[in-house]
């Protein structure tokens, strides 16, 4: 799951970029497509070392970040119902931030499953997480005034 939303999230950002009015709006999106490019890489490692989770007595911690995906804005994501291209730019940052907050979200959830070993690397892609949401937030800020 965690791959596929970078996936998505890619495809997300470079639909901004090519949208964005501004050199500094685009340089944002193509930063945060490349960030989402890294957790990609570090998800798709991890998932390689340590394959499937199972969640063994964790039954509470599948149902909370199964709900977290099924009744969000993730889901949406996933399942490919919203579309980039039909989004104006602050709609899409809406959507951006409403994204960053809910991976925050799951991915906080998902560390208690996380091997010691490799709780470092989701730590940092939380933190990584937070920047994104408070990038976007502060870009959605400078647009909304500029559309007043």
């Amino acid at each position: 799951m965690a791959v596929e939303l970078e996936q998505k999230g890619i495809v997300l950002y470079e639909s901004l970029t090519r949208r964005a009015r501004t050199e500094d709006g685009k340089e944002m999106f193509r930063f945060l497509a490349e960030e989402e490019r890294h957790h990609l890489e570090l998800f798709s490692r991890l998932l390689g070392e340590i394959g499937e989770f199972d969640f063994g007595d964790n039954e509470e911690v599948a149902r909370y970040l199964g709900s977290i995906v099924e009744g969000g804005i993730l889901a949406k994501v996933l399942k490919g119902g919203i579309d980039p291209e039909g989004l104006d730019v602050l709609g899409a940052l809406e959507v951006g931030i409403e994204v960053e907050k809910e991976s925050i979200l799951f991915y906080q959830g998902f560390l208690p499953l996380v091997p010691p070993t490799q709780k470092t690397w989701v730590e940092k892609v939380v933190e990584e997480e937070k920047k994104h949401f408070l990038c976007l937030s502060e870009l959605k800020k400078t647009f909304a005034g500029e559309k007043e």
